[in-house]
């Protein structure tokens, strides 16, 4: 509408002139042309400064200037807002600093170059006052740790990471974490804790539980022999029942010393891994075979689903992966219904291995799903069946032993699944 209202009033202005200097020209037709270019010169004025009216009325508290005499407190009011963003800017660069500085956590932050950018007094107390932190500074400089070198270079890539680092007499836990502001990765920030305390703890622990299982397996090794004993002999109902009764509780007993000394094993770094090259459907095939017993005794059937090629192979330790598929497939047959069914499932891909055991059982209540891979957690429903609550615990361990990790889905009264993730087949083993 505006171009329009222009277009004609310049052609108004343009047939003037020319008629004027054809014909001559009059008072009225003179004064015409004045008042349309005076127009002209109104209009435009006006719709130029109403896109910077308006920002300077919302600045007056929503009344837009009606006169040049309301600019100077238009101007005043912008200044203000001006001055309002620079002290909390300036704020927010105080408070940064402040902030770092009390944090009992040491954080470094590396820029795109893997160059040090900041730096709090933490990690310089952390990584040892001998060594001087400084802006600048290399990932090797700092670290001075070509494991951890290794690790930041990963969360360059995208992916963060986690390990334990030693340096000072102390045992530091360091996260890598993408900085990524932007959506694309521009450099790192580590975070350090000092677990020192933490590791002495959890040594303690574990050497307690190993001793303990240890000293316990004679004693039980000899109530156990008592027991089958007083079975051979011939008794009398009540005397067999309470002989039953002890074998039973042996039983229990030194499945819980077994899985106590295997958690401890896995936990204290003593156990190791022996991978070696696996023919996927015999693998499976032995390991259905192995439930065949536990499967029929529970009347539940199990169904295998395999998406791979027919000849896939793996590159993994047979007796742990066992281990852990045979620990959540005896899980799912144990809360299964009569008549139920489970499935495990397998797929091979380019980005890892996805085994899946899933079970028609009551299902996990939401609230128990983040405990349910702790040491000696049972859920309600697990409670009235037999087990030591140490077996998802072991699965948990070797897979992140295995590098992989261990998830689960569940509602209640719609079953659970278990999903073990684990690296891809490396190139050439398939």
């Amino acid at each position: 509408m505006r171009a329009l209202i222009c277009l004609g009033a310049m052609l108004f202005l343009g047939l003037g002139l020319g008629m004027s200097l054809h014909k001559g020209t009059s008072a009225p037709w003179t004064l015409g042309l004045v008042a349309t270019l005076a127009i002209v010169v109104i209009l435009m004025a006006r719709w130029q400064v109403r896109p910077v009216a308006e920002p300077l009325g919302q600045l007056l508290g929503g009344s837009r200037p009606r006169a040049i005499e309301d600019l100077p407190r238009a101007w005043s009011a912008l200044e203000r807002e001006n001055l309002d963003l620079r002290e909390r800017a300036a704020r927010d660069d105080r408070l940064l600093p402040s902030i770092m500085a009390r944090l009992e956590e040491g954080v470094l932050l590396f820029g795109g170059a893997g160059r040090l950018e900041q730096f709090n007094p933490a990690a310089q107390r952390h990584l040892g006052l001998g060594a001087p932190l400084g802006t600048g500074m290399a990932v090797a400089e700092v670290l001075r740790d070509a494991a951890s070198a290794a690790e930041v270079q990963k969360a360059y890539g995208g992916v963060p990471a986690e390990w334990r680092m030693g340096r000072a007499a102390r045992i530091l836990r360091v996260r890598a974490i993408p900085f990524a502001p932007l959506g694309t990765v521009s450099g790192v920030l580590l975070t350090l804790d000092d677990v020192t305390s933490q590791e002495a703890l959890e040594t303690t622990r574990q050497k307690f539980i190993s001793n303990v299982s240890h000293e316990l397996k004679t004693p039980v090794t000899a109530l156990r022999i008592a027991a089958e004993n007083l079975l051979d002999e011939p008794l009398d109902a009540p005397v067999r029942a309470g002989a039953e009764s002890i074998l039973r509780s042996v039983d229990r007993l030194t499945l819980l010393l077994g899985d106590l000394s295997e958690l401890s094993r896995i936990e204290s770094g003593a156990l190791r891994l022996d991978p070696v090259r696996l023919d996927l459907a015999t693998f499976i095939a032995s390991l259905v075979k192995d439930q065949q017993e536990r499967l029929s005794a529970a009347d539940v059937a199990l169904d295998t689903v395999v998406d791979a090629p027919e000849d896939a192979m793996l590159l993994a330790d047979p007796l742990r992966l066992s281990q852990v598929l045979e620990n959540l497939i005896s899980n799912a047959i144990k809360f299964s219904p009569v008549g139920g069914r489970v499935k495990l499932a397998v797929r091979l891909s380019p980005q890892g291995q996805l085994w899946e055991v899933a079970d028609q059982g009551p299902g996990i209540p939401e609230a128990e799903l983040g405990r349910i891979f702790e040491r000696f957690y049972r859920s309600q429903a697990a409670k009235a069946k037999p087990g030591t609550g140490l077996g998802l615990a072991i699965v948990k361990h070797l897979c992140r032993l295995m590098g992989g990790e261990v998830t689960v889905e569940s509602r209640p009264g719609e079953g659970a699944v278990f999903r073990v993730m684990l690296p891809p087949v490396p190139a050439g083993e398939d």
